[in-house]
């Protein structure tokens, strides 16, 4: 079994506030969570325009895990109201 991590870094588009910054991320997260079978975090970030996300896959394969958090990497770039920053995978 193969457990591993992606760190997400993004600027979050049309929010001044933590509340609304709060509110998107949470609707990001749950798609993300249902949708891919992934942990999904919010790292504490003070700005209300950038967000860093922690996300967890565990599989079968290094290369299943991988797969999954590249389409969870993907996901996150096509989304309309986050643009990504950097990414990082890491096998723990």
């Amino acid at each position: 079994m193969t457990v591993a991590t992606l760190r997400l870094e993004l600027l979050v588009t049309d929010c001044t506030t933590q509340r609304e910054k709060r509110r998107r991320m949470r609707a990001i997260l749950d798609k993300l969570h249902r949708h891919f079978n992934v942990s999904v975090a919010e790292l504490d970030e003070a700005d209300p325009r950038h967000a860093r996300l922690a996300v967890a896959a565990i599989g079968r394969s290094r290369r299943e895990v991988h797969e999954t958090l590249q389409r969870v990497s993907e996901a996150i770039a096509a989304h309309p109201r986050a643009a990504l920053l950097s990414q990082i995978i890491t096998e723990v």
